[in-house]
């Protein structure tokens, strides 16, 4: 049988704009993983480095995470609802994911895709699941894994999340018009301020290691053991408060786009983000081939990196918008929906011709 794709006025616009907000903050932080970093020495990188944790670290990850759960939801609900056999293309749609992130984690060893397509298999049974229990298995395994602090525990959970809030038909509301937005991001505003105040308090006063370590066997100077446990009690209550700054991060982007000069702003995210696979991969390209060429190797200040990241993401919003000007899909986007369904999906977008007017006086 040959299946399709979901249609273009079926998309929920306000998820591609999530997904290219997510985009946005992901390669700050990837980029510590992919480059040498130095030890924070000036005041512009400490700053840099705090404002890293504080508003960037466990931020847009967890969105990327809840809107894969959320797209794991849609997906399903969707091909059910055209009658197709759902559980074969999203089983065809997670393998591909999983050979694209195993190639992807060959150059990025903290890439996420990989992880994600392995939990996309693992929780299919959940989609059946009532919304109630994969609620609760979501807060409570997140709450869990925040407590022992470890981030890649909160994915499969959040994930889960992200299919629970498909299940009570979030995006539906959204679309309508969430009830209670500006409570909602008022209470987020505040609960953000509050967990990012005992960061500050927790922080230690001294730059942080770029890498997090624990030494097996061995003891550190006492000054650098309480810098180091400090930086893991402030990683832990960042991976912890989350979700918290992540909800408020949406419920703005939502009030923004209420309005109409603010929608017309954000407009170009709405194209990144329709090509969120193409440009996390390309990302890590970017950043390696940079690094490599101009750096070759050698150790990278937290402000170069930081304006690194700035110049590739405005370049990419940039090709992103201009490639969709004339093609229906991102290049791995293409890709992957032609593996789903097995069938040959033109890229190119058809572009109508103008119509010409007989202006003959016929008799």
């Amino acid at each position: 049988m040959n299946y399709q794709p979901v249609l273009k006025q079926d998309r929920m616009k306000f998820l591609d704009l999530f997904r290219g907000f997510s985009l946005i903050g992901l390669p700050f932080v990837n980029v510590l993983a992919l480059w040498v970093m130095l030890k924070p020495d000036t005041r512009v990188d400490f700053w840099i480095q705090r404002a890293l944790y504080f508003w960037v670290e466990a931020r847009f990850y967890d969105i990327f995470c809840f809107l894969f759960g959320l797209g794991f939801y849609l997906f399903l609900s969707r091909s059910a609802a055209k009658g197709q056999t759902k559980l074969f293309l999203y089983i065809r749609r997670m393998l591909i994911l999983l050979a694209l992130g195993y190639i992807h984690q060959q150059y990025q060893s903290g890439e996420a895709l990989f992880l994600y397509a392995i939990i996309g298999l693992v929780v299919i049974p959940l989609y059946w699941a009532p919304r109630t229990v994969n609620l609760v298995i979501g807060v409570v395994g997140f709450i869990a894994a925040a407590a022992i602090g470890v981030k890649m525990l909160t994915i499969p959970f959040l994930i889960i999340l992200g299919l629970s809030a498909g299940q009570y038909q979030l995006m539906e509301k959204i679309q309508k018009g969430l009830p209670y937005l500006g409570r909602i991001w008022f209470i987020s505003f505040i609960a953000s301020i509050v967990g990012i105040g005992i960061m500050w308090w927790v922080a230690p006063p001294d730059a942080l290691s770029p890498f997090l370590y624990e030494v097996i066997g061995a003891s550190l100077p006492v000054a650098e053991q309480a810098n180091m446990d400090a930086a893991f009690q402030l990683e832990h209550i960042g991976v912890a408060i989350g979700p918290v700054v992540s909800i408020f991060y949406l419920s703005t982007l939502l009030r923004w786009n209420q309005n109409m000069t603010f929608a017309k702003m954000l407009s170009p995210l709405h194209v990144f983000g329709r090509m969120a696979l193409t440009n996390y991969i390309a990302q890590t390209i970017i950043l390696l081939v940079v690094y490599q060429l101009i750096f070759a190797d050698a150790a990278v200040s937290y402000t170069v990196s930081t304006l690194v990241c700035i110049g590739m993401v405005i370049v990419q919003v940039i090709a992103s918008n201009l490639w969709m000007r004339w093609f229906q899909y991102g290049p791995l986007e293409w890709v992957w929906r032609c593996g789903t369904y097995l069938s040959f999906i033109p890229i190119r977008k058809k572009h109508s011709k103008p119509r010409v007017h007989d202006t003959r006086v016929r008799g």
